[in-house]
C-alpha cells in the first residue's frame, strides 16, 4: 500500500467559503477507510464506503472505477467480463471527457493514492485507486489483468502495448506492474524476443 497523507484543511478560498475544503477532507478521509477496507478483505463495507463518497462526487471516474473493483471482489469474483464492461464505459467516458476539452471534476483527496492488489499472483492483481486525478492507465491495466486471468492473452497484449509505448507519464507504480503484466503476457504467447524489449 502505498499511501501520501496530505489531507490537512485547506485555507478558505478568496470567497471566504470552506465547504468545498471541508468535502474533500471529508472524501480523502472516506478514501482511506475504503482502502483499508479492501486491504483488509472487507468488500462489501468497502462498497458502502464508496457509495458515500460517490454521493458526494457523482460522476466521478476513479470513485466509478473503485466501486465497480470493490464489488468484483464482493461478489466473489464471479463475473469478470461485466467488471470488462463496466471499466470499458469508465475509461471511454473519461477519454470522451478529456478529448472534448471538458474539465471532469475530478473533486481532489489531498494527493492520496492507494493501490491495492488483492487478487491473481505478485504483480497480476486487479487495483483499487486513489489519485488526484484519474489515469485511464488504471482501467486499462485492470482489464489487461483480466483478460490475461481468462487466458485471452492476445487481447491483454493489445491494451498493454499502447500502454508500455507510452508509459513516461504512467506513475510508477502503475507502469511497473504494466512491464511485469506485459513480461508474463509475452511470455504465455511464447514471444520471448518481445520480452527482451520490456
Amino acid at each position: 500500500m502505498d499511501l501520501r497523507d496530505s489531507s490537512s484543511s485547506s485555507p478558505p478560498n478568496r470567497d471566504g467559503s470552506t465547504a468545498a475544503a471541508a468535502v474533500l477532507s471529508v472524501t480523502s478521509a472516506l478514501a482511506k477507510y475504503a482502502a483499508l477496507c479492501f486491504q483488509s478483505r472487507k468488500f462489501a463495507e468497502c462498497v458502502d464506503v464508496l457509495n458515500q463518497i460517490k454521493s458526494m462526487k457523482d460522476n466521478d471516474p476513479k470513485v466509478l472505477h473503485n466501486i465497480a473493483i470493490a464489488e468484483f471482489f464482493r461478489d466473489g469474483c464471479s463475473d469478470p467480463k461485466k467488471l470488462l464492461e463496466i471499466l470499458n464505459n469508465i475509461k471511454g467516458n473519461e477519454e470522451l471527457a478529456l478529448a472534448s476539452g471538458e474539465q471532469v471534476e475530478s473533486g481532489s483527496n489531498g494527493g492520496n493514492k492507494v493501490t491495492s492488489g488483492s487478487k491473481g499472483s505478485g504483480t497480476n492483481s486487479v487495483s483499487i485507486i486513489y489519485t488526484d486525478e484519474f489515469d485511464t492507465s488504471a482501467a486499462s491495466l485492470n482489464m489487461a489483468i483480466i483478460w490475461f486471468d481468462l487466458h485471452e492473452y492476445a487481447k491483454a497484449l493489445s491494451i498493454l502495448e499502447p500502454l508500455y509505448q507510452n508509459i513516461e507519464p504512467i506513475d510508477e507504480t502503475t507502469a511497473l506492474r504494466i512491464c511485469h503484466l506485459l513480461l508474463d503476457v509475452v511470455l504465455a504467447c511464447h514471444d520471448a524476443s518481445k520480452s527482451a524489449d520490456v
